[in-house]
């Protein structure tokens, strides 16, 4: 069959005009998610739904598996703050992790999300607890809109694949090249996405602020002193 020059920017023209379609039509039937106070969620799935959505070949849809990603900040107080940083090492080594950024005043550790709880517990023995923030996020919508992006991006670059065997010279091939490169460039970005949140899955994040015991003064051990001998005086009494 053969296509006249005309027909082929007409072509050209509505390919991405029906890769919008295809995202919009996949946006509209995207499940919204009701973030309860607790941290839990409803959802309800067809499986109508999900094939709308054509990620039924997805080994894990929504319904099955939601993506949180648990962090936590801590504020350890020790009287050897030196000595937190080595313990910190050795705890995240423990439980599969690594050590993400280290100083004197903080430290990042990324450890199995699974081990999550455990490691929050092990670095409450490295001194006093003066501050613990537990996050969990919710990012089961925006990792499957990704994920859908990339599919319809995939198609659509097959398209622009199949328009590129039809063109009939080069300057109709340039501008097909031109539009492979675009959506070529929106598939990386896609991947890139989904992969940083398979990996912030994955690891749990765990930041440690670390701070030294204040130690009294002259005046501060006197002051102790004097407590102690009326505490007791009075205990005695």
């Amino acid at each position: 069959m053969t296509f006249s020059k005309k027909t082929f920017f007409i072509l050209l023209l509505f390919v991405p005009f029906i890769f919008s379609s295809c995202k919009s039509h996949s946006k509209a039937n995207l499940p919204t998610i009701q973030q309860q106070k607790t941290g839990s969620t409803n959802e309800s799935y067809t499986s109508e739904r999900l094939n709308s959505l054509e990620i039924k070949k997805n080994p894990k849809t929504p319904k099955e598996k939601r993506k949180i990603l648990y962090s936590a900040n801590m504020t350890v107080v020790s009287p050897l703050p030196d000595s937190i940083n080595p313990q910190l090492e050795r705890i995240a080594e423990k439980y599969d992790g690594y050590v993400g950024y280290l100083s004197t005043r903080q430290t990042t550790i990324r450890v199995k999300s699974e081990e999550f709880e455990n490691v929050i517990e092990e670095i409450e023995k490295l001194g006093k607890i003066t501050r613990k923030d537990i996050i969990g996020n919710d990012v089961t919508e925006q990792y499957w809109d990704a994920q859908i992006r990339l599919d319809n991006a995939i198609a659509t670059r097959k398209r622009y694949i199949e328009l590129l065997q039809m063109a009939k010279n080069v300057e109709e091939a340039i501008l097909v090249e031109r539009e492979l490169a675009r959506i070529s460039q929106d598939i990386d970005l896609l991947k890139g996405q989904i992969n940083k949140l398979d990996n912030l899955e994955e690891f749990a994040t765990i930041t440690i602020s670390i701070r030294e015991k204040a130690k009294l003064g002259l005046l501060g051990y006197v002051g102790v002193g004097l407590y102690k001998t009326v505490k007791w005086f009075f205990v005695r009494n």
